[in-house]
């Protein structure tokens, strides 16, 4: 599936372990056209020829295409000129409820600041103080900071869930709580996928 026009999307640089934002201004017949990133240290790197990857999300899925610049408009507002790929080269990436990524998110629980070890789409595993009370099969509602994948803003995402697990971890005097959401919006959902799809991508780019 091609992007659409407006759509937010991610450009990775295969040359350089290198990253920026973009969105798509325009779909032609063998082009695409997207807006040049602000950031100076890759405006430098986006020259004709230059390999890109390109990823974006739409509903639960995440999709890419590799494709290269092939020039830029000479509009007002110039624009990079990006090869269109063959919609059989997009790679459809679908989510899964349970795909687990680490992260390290602030976490606010009946007043107690936390932080997450790990989350997915469907809960998140949290540490805290030894004689923290969270028991197994106790409901908690709480509020999860995640950031916004385009303004990097930290978004409130209000969270309910029920404790799946509580184990104690004494040789870092810590407990590791699971928590299993058991009610959270849809929108909220989203940016949760969204995070854990970009926490992906960065692992995917060191892997190189």
């Amino acid at each position: 599936m091609y992007p659409k026009v407006n759509q937010n999307i991610m450009i990775d640089i295969l040359t350089h372990e290198l990253s920026c934002k973009s969105n798509i201004a325009e779909i032609g017949e063998k082009e695409i056209l997207i807006s040049i990133p602000l950031d100076r240290e890759i405006i430098g790197l986006l020259s004709i020829g230059t390999k890109l990857e390109i990823s974006y999300i739409i509903g639960e899925n995440k999709f890419e295409f590799r494709t290269e610049i092939i020039g830029r408009t000479r509009d007002t507002i110039p624009l990079l000129r990006l090869a269109k790929p063959n919609e059989n080269e997009i790679i459809k990436i679908q989510h899964r409820e349970n795909v687990r990524v680490n992260s390290n998110l602030r976490l606010l629980i009946e007043g107690n600041e936390l932080h997450t070890i790990n989350i997915s789409a469907g809960g998140v595993l949290f540490s805290c103080k030894l004689d923290s009370q969270f028991h197994e099969g106790e409901e908690i509602a709480g509020t999860l900071f995640v950031p916004d994948l385009r303004s990097k803003e930290l978004v409130q995402v209000p969270i309910q869930g029920k404790v799946i697990r509580s184990s104690l971890m004494r040789e870092i005097e810590r407990r590791y709580v699971a928590l299993e959401f058991t009610s959270i919006k849809r929108p909220d959902q989203m940016k949760i996928i969204q995070h854990c799809f970009e926490k992906q991508r960065q692992i995917r780019l060191k892997e190189r």
